[in-house]
Protein backbone atom coordinates (compact mmCIF):
# COMPACT_ATOMS: atom_id res chain seq x y z
CA UNK A 1 0.00 0.00 0.00
CA UNK A 2 1.61 2.93 -1.26
CA UNK A 3 1.32 6.16 1.40
CA UNK A 4 3.29 8.71 -0.34
CA UNK A 5 1.25 12.17 -0.10
CA UNK A 6 0.75 12.47 -3.72
CA UNK A 7 -0.72 9.11 -4.03
CA UNK A 8 -4.43 8.90 -3.88
CA UNK A 9 -5.75 6.60 -0.88
CA UNK A 10 -9.33 5.00 -1.89
CA UNK A 11 -11.76 3.39 -0.17
CA UNK A 12 -14.69 1.63 -1.57
CA UNK A 13 -17.33 0.53 0.72
CA UNK A 14 -19.56 -2.41 -0.18
CA UNK A 15 -23.26 -2.37 1.02
CA UNK A 16 -25.00 -5.64 1.81
CA UNK A 17 -27.51 -6.95 -0.06
CA UNK A 18 -30.75 -4.91 -0.08
CA UNK A 19 -34.30 -4.10 0.62
CA UNK A 20 -35.86 -6.22 -2.05
CA UNK A 21 -33.42 -9.12 -0.90
CA UNK A 22 -35.39 -12.07 0.78
CA UNK A 23 -34.45 -12.93 4.42
CA UNK A 24 -31.28 -10.98 5.85
CA UNK A 25 -33.24 -10.53 8.86
CA UNK A 26 -33.33 -10.84 12.64
CA UNK A 27 -36.46 -13.78 13.13
CA UNK A 28 -38.58 -10.97 14.38
CA UNK A 29 -37.98 -8.71 11.60
CA UNK A 30 -36.91 -5.73 13.38
CA UNK A 31 -33.50 -6.40 12.52
CA UNK A 32 -32.88 -5.72 8.47
CA UNK A 33 -29.09 -6.45 7.68
CA UNK A 34 -29.42 -4.04 4.04
CA UNK A 35 -30.17 -1.21 6.37
CA UNK A 36 -27.52 -1.71 9.68
CA UNK A 37 -25.04 -1.39 5.97
CA UNK A 38 -26.11 1.63 4.69
CA UNK A 39 -26.53 3.27 8.38
CA UNK A 40 -23.04 2.63 9.04
CA UNK A 41 -21.51 3.31 5.75
CA UNK A 42 -23.24 7.09 5.67
CA UNK A 43 -21.24 7.68 9.16
CA UNK A 44 -17.90 6.22 8.15
CA UNK A 45 -17.76 8.17 5.11
CA UNK A 46 -17.38 11.65 6.21
CA UNK A 47 -15.27 10.37 8.68
CA UNK A 48 -12.73 8.79 5.99
CA UNK A 49 -12.92 11.64 3.52
CA UNK A 50 -12.45 13.57 6.74
CA UNK A 51 -8.52 12.09 7.07
CA UNK A 52 -8.60 12.86 3.21
CA UNK A 53 -9.62 9.60 1.59
CA UNK A 54 -11.09 9.15 -1.63
CA UNK A 55 -14.54 7.50 -0.54
CA UNK A 56 -17.44 5.38 -2.84
CA UNK A 57 -19.93 3.47 -2.02
CA UNK A 58 -20.65 0.53 -4.48
CA UNK A 59 -24.74 -0.03 -4.30
CA UNK A 60 -26.02 2.89 -2.25
CA UNK A 61 -29.58 2.29 -3.05
CA UNK A 62 -31.70 0.14 -0.64
CA UNK A 63 -32.84 -2.14 -3.48
CA UNK A 64 -30.25 -3.82 -5.65
CA UNK A 65 -30.50 -5.53 -8.96
CA UNK A 66 -31.55 -9.06 -9.25
CA UNK A 67 -31.15 -11.56 -9.39
CA UNK A 68 -28.11 -12.05 -7.16
CA UNK A 69 -25.58 -12.95 -10.20
CA UNK A 70 -26.08 -9.68 -12.09
CA UNK A 71 -26.01 -7.65 -8.51
CA UNK A 72 -22.83 -9.17 -7.51
CA UNK A 73 -21.30 -8.93 -11.38
CA UNK A 74 -22.23 -5.16 -10.82
CA UNK A 75 -20.93 -4.82 -7.82
CA UNK A 76 -17.25 -6.02 -8.93
CA UNK A 77 -17.40 -3.87 -12.44
CA UNK A 78 -18.12 -1.04 -10.35
CA UNK A 79 -15.22 -1.35 -7.98
CA UNK A 80 -13.01 -3.09 -11.13
CA UNK A 81 -13.47 0.62 -13.04
CA UNK A 82 -12.64 2.62 -9.73
CA UNK A 83 -9.11 0.44 -9.60
CA UNK A 84 -8.46 1.27 -13.11
CA UNK A 85 -9.01 4.81 -12.53
CA UNK A 86 -7.12 5.48 -9.53
CA UNK A 87 -4.90 2.05 -9.66
CA UNK A 88 -5.69 -1.04 -8.04
CA UNK A 89 -2.93 -0.32 -5.73
CA UNK A 90 -4.13 2.82 -4.68
CA UNK A 91 -7.78 0.76 -3.70
CA UNK A 92 -9.81 -0.98 -0.96
CA UNK A 93 -12.61 -2.57 -1.16
CA UNK A 94 -14.40 -2.97 2.09
CA UNK A 95 -17.42 -4.81 2.14
CA UNK A 96 -19.47 -4.17 5.11
CA UNK A 97 -22.64 -6.88 6.52
CA UNK A 98 -24.04 -8.87 9.37
CA UNK A 99 -23.74 -12.44 10.47
CA UNK A 100 -26.25 -14.74 10.40
CA UNK A 101 -26.07 -18.61 11.96
CA UNK A 102 -28.57 -20.25 10.36
CA UNK A 103 -31.68 -19.82 7.91
CA UNK A 104 -34.52 -20.79 9.78
CA UNK A 105 -35.87 -17.59 11.15
CA UNK A 106 -35.30 -18.99 14.71
CA UNK A 107 -32.61 -17.22 17.42
CA UNK A 108 -29.08 -19.01 17.55
CA UNK A 109 -26.35 -18.31 20.28
CA UNK A 110 -23.56 -17.71 17.94
CA UNK A 111 -22.30 -14.06 17.88
CA UNK A 112 -19.47 -12.11 17.25
CA UNK A 113 -17.17 -10.24 14.40
CA UNK A 114 -15.60 -11.94 11.82
CA UNK A 115 -13.74 -10.62 8.51
CA UNK A 116 -13.15 -12.74 5.21
CA UNK A 117 -10.53 -12.70 2.34
CA UNK A 118 -10.50 -14.69 -0.57
CA UNK A 119 -8.55 -17.81 -0.63
CA UNK A 120 -5.93 -16.57 -2.92
CA UNK A 121 -5.82 -12.77 -2.04
CA UNK A 122 -3.22 -9.89 -1.44
CA UNK A 123 -1.01 -9.87 1.57
CA UNK A 124 -2.60 -6.16 2.21
CA UNK A 125 -6.17 -8.08 1.99
CA UNK A 126 -4.45 -10.55 4.76
CA UNK A 127 -3.16 -6.82 6.69
CA UNK A 128 -6.39 -5.07 6.74
CA UNK A 129 -8.48 -8.27 7.80
CA UNK A 130 -6.03 -8.90 10.55
CA UNK A 131 -6.21 -5.69 11.85
CA UNK A 132 -9.88 -5.53 11.87
CA UNK A 133 -10.03 -8.72 13.91
CA UNK A 134 -7.33 -7.94 16.09
CA UNK A 135 -9.45 -4.48 16.84
CA UNK A 136 -12.59 -6.26 17.42
CA UNK A 137 -11.00 -8.50 19.72
CA UNK A 138 -9.93 -5.59 22.02
CA UNK A 139 -13.16 -3.60 22.01
CA UNK A 140 -15.06 -6.43 23.09
CA UNK A 141 -16.74 -7.71 20.09
CA UNK A 142 -14.98 -10.97 19.55
CA UNK A 143 -18.39 -12.90 21.06
CA UNK A 144 -18.10 -16.77 21.20
CA UNK A 145 -16.94 -18.59 18.65
CA UNK A 146 -13.21 -19.63 18.15
CA UNK A 147 -10.91 -17.61 15.96
CA UNK A 148 -8.67 -18.45 13.61
CA UNK A 149 -4.81 -18.01 14.47
CA UNK A 150 -4.53 -15.83 11.32
CA UNK A 151 -7.09 -13.30 12.76
CA UNK A 152 -9.41 -13.54 9.44
CA UNK A 153 -11.59 -16.35 7.95
CA UNK A 154 -11.28 -17.37 4.24
CA UNK A 155 -13.84 -17.66 1.54
CA UNK A 156 -14.30 -17.60 -1.92
CA UNK A 157 -16.88 -14.80 -1.87
CA UNK A 158 -17.60 -13.39 -5.34
CA UNK A 159 -16.83 -9.80 -4.53
CA UNK A 160 -13.51 -10.61 -3.00
CA UNK A 161 -12.43 -13.42 -5.57
CA UNK A 162 -13.16 -11.18 -8.78
CA UNK A 163 -12.27 -7.51 -7.48
CA UNK A 164 -9.06 -6.45 -8.65
CA UNK A 165 -7.60 -4.25 -5.69
CA UNK A 166 -7.10 -5.59 -1.78
CA UNK A 167 -10.85 -6.95 -0.61
CA UNK A 168 -12.32 -7.86 2.41
CA UNK A 169 -15.92 -8.52 4.13
CA UNK A 170 -16.63 -7.86 7.48
CA UNK A 171 -19.74 -10.22 9.35
CA UNK A 172 -20.66 -7.41 11.87
CA UNK A 173 -22.00 -9.74 15.13
CA UNK A 174 -25.34 -11.66 14.09
CA UNK A 175 -28.49 -10.69 13.47
CA UNK A 176 -30.04 -14.08 14.45
CA UNK A 177 -28.58 -13.51 18.33
CA UNK A 178 -31.35 -11.41 20.31
CA UNK A 179 -27.88 -9.75 22.30
CA UNK A 180 -26.37 -8.63 19.45
CA UNK A 181 -29.12 -7.30 17.64
CA UNK A 182 -29.93 -5.02 20.65
CA UNK A 183 -26.48 -3.85 20.61
CA UNK A 184 -26.53 -2.95 16.54
CA UNK A 185 -29.87 -1.16 17.17
CA UNK A 186 -28.36 1.01 19.42
CA UNK A 187 -26.44 4.05 18.25
CA UNK A 188 -23.74 3.15 20.44
CA UNK A 189 -23.41 -0.55 18.08
CA UNK A 190 -23.78 1.32 15.10
CA UNK A 191 -20.85 3.59 16.42
CA UNK A 192 -18.60 1.01 17.46
CA UNK A 193 -18.90 -0.59 13.87
CA UNK A 194 -18.39 2.45 12.24
CA UNK A 195 -15.72 3.20 14.23
CA UNK A 196 -13.45 0.07 13.97
CA UNK A 197 -13.40 -0.05 10.50
CA UNK A 198 -12.46 3.90 10.50
CA UNK A 199 -9.31 2.65 12.92
CA UNK A 200 -8.47 -0.58 10.56
CA UNK A 201 -8.86 1.81 7.43
CA UNK A 202 -6.53 4.37 9.24
CA UNK A 203 -3.92 1.64 10.38
CA UNK A 204 -3.34 -0.20 7.22
CA UNK A 205 -2.46 3.01 5.11
CA UNK A 206 -0.48 4.49 7.48
CA UNK A 207 2.20 1.66 7.14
Amino acid sequence: MQTATNTPKVVILGTAHGSNVPGKRSPDGKFREYKFSREVIAMLRPRLEAHGYTVFVDMPSDEVPRPGSTELSLRCRYVNGICKKFGSQNCIYVSIHVNAAGSDGQWHDARGFAVYVARSCSPTSKRLARTLCELAISRGLRGNRAVPSAHYWQADFYVLRNTACPAVLTENLFQDNRADVEFLSSQAGKEAVAALHLDAIKSLFAK
